[in-house]
């Protein structure tokens, strides 16, 4: 009796700490026009071996503070050290070790500087699994969020005053401005995904999980699935919803203040030990979990 009854204060208390819990709001809602992004002032050209930076602006473009990042950090290449501004319709270029030499693209009329690497960890380009997603970023913050299977990602670079204010990150899908990210909570059984941040639609596509499992790295995607509902859309989740991953039905537990709007099957269990939850925007990913199966539940919160 006395071990259910911790348990149940356990629960009231976690309950309590994820009402009391709202995340910041770093973008405005959204609204049902898509609002129209800033035109491009630069553009990556990438293969598998070769990325380059080109000015499409008519006036010379800023690139101080500006990096790059892909898989929440595990690769990260640094502008700074090749240029720190470019004229209009020049270009920078990095390239693996798979290649010796490369051409310039079309779009690039003069190429300022060019360097090879062979540390895997800077080719932010190259996806590690289908249309992963990466970021360019000025002095730590997103700026957009680019396919690394497109080969092209046109993207905004503030120049001036702009690169000292607030800037939004539009989905490049929805033409939407992205929000700032997630909660998620676990126990052994289940791991529910939460809305919490006011006035705001998280886009599924953007959901990731990343686990091990039988030894090979798992990419879970949100609207894979497989949802057994048939009233949701599956594209996004409003403020206040929630779904549920699950190994055992007759165990779910509503253990968030939430409406559940799916519900999805998982046998291998991700959250049974350490797991990384991404999105919607790349640089919210974040490590949950640890080396052993949680005794109870458990938040994680995607920072943003």
């Amino acid at each position: 009796m006395n071990s259910r009854i911790i348990r149940l204060a356990a629960l009231f208390f976690f309950i309590i700490l994820v009402t009391a819990y709202v995340p910041p709001m770093l973008v405005s809602a959204q609204g049902n026009t898509p609002e129209p992004p800033p035109a491009p002032n630069a553009l990556l050209v990438y293969d598998k071996t070769t990325v380059a930076l080109i000015n499409t602006a008519a006036t010379p473009i800023s690139l101080v503070g500006l990096t790059f990042w892909r898989s929440g950090g595990g690769s990260q290449f640094t502008v700074a050290g090749m240029a720190n501004s470019l004229p209009p319709g020049h270009c920078i270029q990095l390239w693996t070790s798979a290649v010796s030499f490369v051409g310039k693209p079309a779009e690039c009329t003069a190429r300022d500087r060019y360097a090879s690497s062979n540390k895997t960890e800077m080719y932010f380009w190259v996806p590690g699994y289908l249309n992963e997603p990466f970021r360019p970023q000025l002095h730590g913050s997103a700026l957009a969020i680019c396919n690394a299977s497109a080969g092209r990602c046109p993207f905004y670079i503030p120049q001036g005053d702009e690169a000292t204010k607030r800037w939004k990150v539009f989905d490049p899908a929805t033409g939407l401005a992205m929000p700032a990210g997630i909660q998620v909570a676990f126990d052994a059984n289940q791991l529910w995904i939460v809305n919490f941040a006011p006035d705001t639609v998280l886009p599924l596509q953007g959901l990731r999980l990343f686990y091990q499992a039988n030894g090979k790295l798992v990419v879970w995607q949100g609207p894979d699935g497989p949802w057994n509902d048939s009233t949701w859309d599956h594209k996004g989740l409003k403020t206040g919803e929630c779904v549920v991953l699950y190994s055992d039905p007759a165990k779910i537990t509503p253990f968030l203040p939430c409406t559940q709007v799916g519900q999805a099957l998982r046998p291998d269990q991700p959250w049974l030990l350490k797991f990384d939850v991404m999105g919607p925007r790349e640089e919210r990913r974040t490590n949950c979990g640890g080396d052993q199966p949680p005794a109870g539940p458990t938040l994680c919160v995607i920072p943003g």
